[in-house]
């Protein structure tokens, strides 16, 4: 009796596991400004859209791109979005793929929440000298971690005056802009720069630890 039962339940089972692996459709309201999003691996933001997954849902924001959608500064558009399951995506990717089927409505807006919202305030220490002018501008620590690694770190921090020979403890944000002079070069002129909010501890010292 318990093998019948299981051999009737095997198809409900099996159906609502495939149902996981589905496309579906949702509504997006995509906002006429970009925020941040933090990168899946290492330290760093990218541009991102500002999100609505609803009428009644919260802004979010999301770095992933969306197939056939062309982004226009000041404009809030409405989607139709499908999202299909990538198999087997790798560790550090996307498990979906998103696409616009269609453009539901577009108008000329003011952003809805400040983009502020989604950039965190995020504490650093510094090294004493640079990393390689070449490929990046400072060491840097990320102190959300208990045990930290010097990471090479590609951006200058707006308002930050280094001075070789001295660490640093720095509180610093992440921000979405548009550069307008770029703009006639490139499809997309968003770039995130980072900004001291504070500086937290200065200290003359040689940093111990960098990578060689």
């Amino acid at each position: 009796m318990k093998k019948l039962l299981l051999f009737l339940l095997l198809p409900f089972a099996l159906g609502a596991c495939d149902n996981d692996n589905e496309s579906r459709t949702e509504i997006w309201t995509i906002a006429p400004e970009k925020g941040v999003a933090g990168i899946t691996m290492g330290f760093g933001y990218v541009p991102a859209y500002v999100v609505q997954k609803g009428e009644n849902a919260p802004w979010e924001t999301t770095a992933a791109r969306i197939g056939g959608f062309t982004f226009e500064r000041g404009y809030q558009t409405t989607l139709r979005v499908r999202i299909d399951p990538i198999a087997n995506p790798p560790a550090d990717g996307r498990s979906e793929r998103y696409t616009m089927e269609e453009q539901l409505a577009r108008t000329e807006a003011e952003m809805p929440v400040d983009p502020l919202t989604f950039s965190p305030e995020l504490e650093i220490r510094v090294a004493s000298r640079r990393a390689d002018a070449q490929t990046a501008a400072y060491w840097i620590q990320d102190l959300r971690y208990d045990t930290p690694r010097w990471v090479a770190f590609p951006s200058e921090i707006e308002g930050f005056d280094f001075k070789p020979g001295h660490e640093y403890r720095l509180l610093i944000q992440p921000v979405a802009e548009y550069d307008e002079a770029a703009s006639d070069l490139t499809d997309d002129a968003w770039t995130v720069k980072y900004y001291l909010r504070e500086l937290l501890f200065e200290e003359e010292k040689e940093s111990e630890g960098l990578p060689e």
